[in-house]
């Protein structure tokens, strides 16, 4: 019987080849367990995450009465122009898309949110491998203050911050930062109560 038949229906008298055939079974047994438990707790991450978005909604995290809101202009505290406008702006999208709260008018508001944007940065973020500056990093910061008008109290209060990088376009990547900021504003108040 030559060695490949004999490997491949076990039934070898030489011994060496008996040792082949055991080693390769063991290295193929290996590998499949190996796939079949990563399988398994790749299936059981996407259940699991499949069940925990199921029926999520952060509105419903808010006090019920909280259905409208007011955002001040925003004060920017930064040596950078025009981010008092841009925040603004960018805080009222974010919470008409990101909140089922209407925006109205602060005498009809049942909670007003109060900011500042008080920090700005623009850092090199990558390099070449000459020291060449390829992206910045654009961060800021919003401090904020949410009133809660029913109560006449203070909802939440504290600082947001979050980032972006640019190539070329620095108006472009301070956009992208101050939205999400806001974006993250938004959960941080949505997800407080």
């Amino acid at each position: 019987m030559s060695n490949d038949k004999c490997i491949m229906t076990n039934k070898c008298k030489n011994p060496n080849v008996k040792r082949i055939f055991l080693f390769m079974n063991e290295n193929f047994i290996i590998r499949h367990w190996s796939f079949v438990i990563h399988l398994t707790f790749v299936i059981g991450y996407l259940i699991l995450l499949q069940m925990s978005c199921c029926g999520y909604s952060t509105r419903s995290l808010l006090p019920g009465y909280m259905e409208k809101l007011h955002i001040k202009i925003f004060e920017n505290q930064t040596v950078k122009v025009g981010l008092d406008e841009r925040t603004t702006n960018a805080v009222i999208e974010a919470f008409r898309s990101g909140s089922n709260l209407r925006i109205v008018d602060e005498n009809s508001a049942d909670i007003v949110i109060e900011g500042k944007v008080t920090g700005f940065s623009k850092d090199p973020y990558t390099y070449t491998a000459d020291q060449t500056i390829l992206q910045y990093k654009i961060t800021v910061k919003f401090t904020i203050r949410s009133i809660d008008r029913q109560k006449n109290e203070v909802f939440w209060e504290g600082d947001v911050s979050d980032w972006a990088t640019y190539d070329t376009d620095e108006e472009k990547g301070i956009d992208e930062a101050i939205k999400k900021t806001a974006e993250k504003l938004v959960t941080t108040i949505l997800t407080n109560w």
